[in-house]
């Protein structure tokens, strides 16, 4: 595995002896959403042209969709597809070795529970049949009250009454907590179930799943452990990936839980509302942080929370670099992280700034040069100083579709991409300088780089590109 693992107080003037406080964790110990979390790949020396034709050193056919992103291990490759299947890949031929379907119904659970959870899902699925019935025939009342001219005062009586008798039994349903804990709830067309990339730390590869599911392999396929944690309560769909740190699994359905890598066991448990976007590893002293998108100081080892109120970045994931967290969603927002984990915890904002960019804020940012690139989801990329939060430029990229790629700097030029497949790849640095254009299939994941070859997953193949 490629090792990269910054000092993050390395710009901060007047750090000396103090200088190894606060680090940023990389791919020397795990690899997963955006490889090390920083979309960075210095080293990398990839094509800046492609198509389908152009320069593709193999294409592998999925079997099904995903807006995970590829991970590279040692000479394999992890990738999801729809709907809970985890896949590895041979890295440099794009062969598939193994993968591997997960579902709730494959949890090893007592005799006696599964026939629990059957006759509560039975009785759900009955009152689920009533409560429609019910809602068909509330709407017709409906129509028949806009359409007629009497007896108006007996329909409304009547469609309360229906109403009444449907909330009771959704009220009922509630009871039943097995079935809703076990059953499967319905897939956001966009998200899927299998958005979360995997993370590895080159002996195990841990996998998450939009319904609840966190999954433990090890490198020829063979499944540790299936653990359901919870439903999600993300709005729209769940999206944040895990993270692996030090031999606990941090995963955010509703609540931030810390699990056991060995057996999936829950450690702890933080009462927060998740977000779209996945933590950020870093390490205070010798002790094992997380940032959140909401802007969460977190202890990894007993999940702790040290500081909140850092920031919030929304459906991305925060950039931690220099000692700094940057959170982009409509503004941008630094925070100098504590050198110090000694209670009070303050955390100290350095600048916020406006910038252009309005609606969503899908792709997280990337930090290169002393420079900040950020996009919103309409293709307005906002470039800003790092040290003061001065706008250096916006520019509107003209690609068609939503961007929900994350920005990518590979060598020295910042990859950006929109969901219909198009990636402008611009030359790092303060003037806006278009290097080229490049269409392929639709897809919403991030680019990963290694080399000379960069490595993009399509709704329906995985591609690796390169000279």
């Amino acid at each position: 595995m490629r090792k990269h693992c910054p000092n993050l107080l390395g710009c901060i003037p007047g750090v000396v002896v103090v200088c190894a406080a606060v680090s940023l964790v990389g791919q020397a110990e795990t690899v997963g959403w955006r490889t090390d979390g920083t979309g960075r790949y210095p080293h990398a020396q990839p094509p800046v042209e492609w198509s389908p034709t152009k320069n593709v050193v193999w294409k592998t056919p999925m079997p099904g969709p995903s807006n995970s992103i590829p991970v590279l291990a040692g000479d394999r490759l992890f990738i999801c597809a729809e709907p809970c299947r985890l896949l590895c890949l041979d890295k440099d031929t794009g062969r598939i070795l193994w993968q591997k379907n997960n579902s709730i119904d494959e949890l090893d659970l007592p005799p006696d529970l599964w026939a629990k959870i059957k006759a509560e899902q039975a009785e759900v699925a009955r009152l689920d049949k009533q409560i429609g019935a019910l809602g068909r025939e509330a709407e017709v009342l409906r129509k028949r009250l806009r359409d007629q001219q009497t007896d108006k005062a007996a329909l409304a009586g009547q469609l309360v009454e229906i109403e009444k008798q449907a909330e009771r039994l959704k009220e009922l349903k509630k009871k039943f907590t097995l079935a809703a804990r076990y059953t499967e709830r319905g897939k956001q067309p966009t998200a899927g179930y299998s958005s979360p990339t995997p993370v590895t730390d080159g002996r195990r590869v841990i996998v998450a799943f939009g319904n609840g599911l966190v999954a433990c392999f090890d490198l020829e396929g063979k499944r540790l452990w299936l653990k359901l944690v919870e439903q999600s309560t993300a709005p729209f769909a769940h999206s944040n990936s895990p993270l692996l740190i030090n031999g606990t699994v941090l995963i955010h359905f509703a609540d931030l839980v810390g699990l056991k890598a060995d057996d999936g066991a829950e450690l702890w448990r933080l009462q927060r509302p998740p977000a779209h976007g996945t933590p950020v590893h870093a390490r205070v002293g010798d002790t094992d942080v997380v940032v959140t998108p909401q802007g969460l100081l977190v202890r990894v080892k007993d999940g702790a929370l040290l500081a909140e109120g850092l920031g919030n970045c929304g459906a991305n994931s925060p950039i931690l670099h220099g000692g700094v967290a940057y959170f982009v969603r409509g503004s941008a927002t630094a925070v100098e992280l504590p050198l110090s984990l000694t209670p009070p915890v303050q955390p100290r904002v350095l600048w916020k700034a406006r910038i252009k960019g309005g609606g969503y804020w899908f792709p997280s940012p990337v930090l290169h040069d002393g420079l900040l690139y950020a996009l919103d989801d309409q293709g307005i990329l906002s470039v800003l100083e790092a040290k003061t939060g001065r706008l250096v430029y916006e520019e509107r990229l003209g690609l068609a579709g939503t961007h929900y790629p994350s920005v990518s700097v590979a060598g020295n030029h910042v990859y950006l991409s929109s969901d219909k497949g198009d990636t402008v790849v611009v030359k790092a640095g303060p003037k806006f300088e278009v290097v080229a254009t490049n269409e392929l299939e639709p897809f919403r994941n991030s680019l990963v780089f290694e080399g000379r070859r960069l490595y993009v997953r399509t709704h329906k193949n995985l591609y690796c590109i390169g000279q």
